[in-house]
């Protein structure tokens, strides 16, 4: 039995994900292949997972098709380019992931590094009592001179706090307790101001919340004026 290969193409809206697998399916069909996808130069078209498309006989590959997807967006201003900065440094997790599980002796047969492994146990050491160690690590009492006077604490993203060269020497486990609460206000805090102002979409998504809200008072408004000539009938 021949095998087949099964793929997934993903990418952002109206980039011609649909218009390539298209092209694909005519070069490795022999004879008239008709456009078994829908394609438009408005982004949008393709709302759900498309069935299993056959796109060449030898090898035997099948696709599927899928709705754009959009780059997360990280908020506003200086805060969501510096969610954007320690988002873009996560890419290192590889490298650490790799090097956990070879300290861990996570391998899997042939020697290979088990990171998914690596990770799950990360996850449950950091949730158990990671998060609490990192935060509760000793300060050095001595700081530089030419750089900032503060340490920095927390769990990264939004949840950190800063302790000053005067707190140094009382950072004990009340004062964490203290910093953790009032971080996790102030961030709930700017949470809640950020969706007041609408600072948790894009502008893109603005425009298009907008245009549904429009079109649903339309089709309201149709829908009204239909039950209206019911009624006088």
């Amino acid at each position: 039995m021949q095998p087949e290969l099964n793929v997934l193409v993903v990418g952002m809206p109206n980039v011609g994900k649909s218009t390539l697998l298209n092209a694909l399916r005519a070069m490795g069909i022999p004879g008239p292949t008709p456009k078994a996808l829908r394609t438009s130069a408005h982004p949008g078209l393709t709302r759900a997972l498309s069935t299993r498309l056959k796109l060449s006989l030898a090898p035997l590959v099948y696709s599927y098709d899928s709705p754009g997807v959009m780059l997360p967006f990280l908020g506003k201003g200086d805060k969501g380019a510096e969610r954007g900065v320690k988002l873009a440094l996560i890419v290192d997790i590889y490298e650490f992931l790799d090097l956990l599980a070879r300290r861990l002796g996570m391998l899997k047969r042939g020697g290979v590094v088990d990171q998914t492994r690596a990770a799950v146990w990360f996850i449950k050491w950091w949730r158990d009592n990671g998060g609490q160690l990192a935060a509760s690590t000793p300060l050095t009492t001595s700081m530089p001179t030419d750089g900032p006077q503060t340490h920095r604490r927390g769990w990264g993203f939004d949840f950190e706090w800063s302790v000053d060269q005067s707190e140094v020497a009382s950072y004990d486990e009340a004062m964490i307790q203290r910093k953790m609460e009032t971080c996790i206000d102030a961030f709930e805090a700017e949470v809640q101001e950020e969706e007041q102002e609408g600072g948790g979409i894009s502008s893109t998504q603005e425009k298009k919340r907008f245009k549904e809200k429009l079109q649903s008072k339309r089709v309201a408004k149709s829908a009204a004026k239909l039950a209206a000539r019911k009624n006088h009938m």
